[in-house]
């Protein structure tokens, strides 16, 4: 396996691959006008997105990996564990006033993260690939490359993923509330007859 130095890491000489920015992404330097302890929070924020995503690499096939897969295989507080840490690049995106839309589609990975990859066998195959880590540091990279002005804005593709999840919650709701009112009549004729 082939696997960064933490002292390249540290150094910052290392980065995402490449073939892992999102289509259209544009990543570049932390905003110079930023407060100093954000690039340090910045900096550790992009070594747990490393470490738990794609710090290991299978020869040859050039798949990369991290600890989170490996940490998923303990049931239960291996997810958990994992899922705490992803919060970190969650509460630096609040901290760093990152869109509201975009911290959504952060938080959405890290519950994908969560709940498919709490699925026994299934979820340890899938968290091999879902990194929500290395997505919400793009994520988080992207938005501080925007100029501050701009950073509010939000972008067409956040407020597809926060309506779509406003849809998903209401339909929830609605099937929810369709099951208890159809449960509740089936146990009152049951009770009754």
């Amino acid at each position: 396996m082939h696997y960064w130095s933490a002292m390249d890491m540290v150094n910052g000489s290392t980065a995402i691959p490449r073939k892992q920015a999102l289509e259209g992404e544009l990543l570049s330097a932390p905003d110079a006008t930023a407060p100093a302890s954000w690039a340090a929070k910045q900096q550790l924020a992009r070594l747990i997105s490393i470490w738990t995503d794609t710090v290991f690499e299978v020869p040859v096939l050039g798949w990369r990996f991290g600890l989170d897969p490996l940490i998923g295989l303990i049931p239960i507080a291996g997810d958990v564990a994992s899922s705490v840490v992803s919060l970190y690049i969650l509460a630096l995106a609040a901290e760093m006033q990152v869109p509201r839309s975009t911290m959504m589609r952060m938080g959405l990975n890290v519950a994908i993260d969560y709940f498919v990859g709490s699925v026994p066998l299934v979820g340890n195959v899938f968290d091999f690939a879902w990194k929500a880590n290395s997505r919400n540091m793009q994520l988080l990279e992207r938005s501080l490359a925007a100029q501050p002005s701009e950073r509010r804005r939000q972008s067409v593709w956040d407020w597809v993923i926060l309506l779509s999840l406003i849809a998903v919650l209401i339909a929830i709701l609605v099937a929810s509330i369709a099951l208890t009112v159809t449960l509740i009549g089936w146990m009152a004729k049951v009770v009754w007859h």
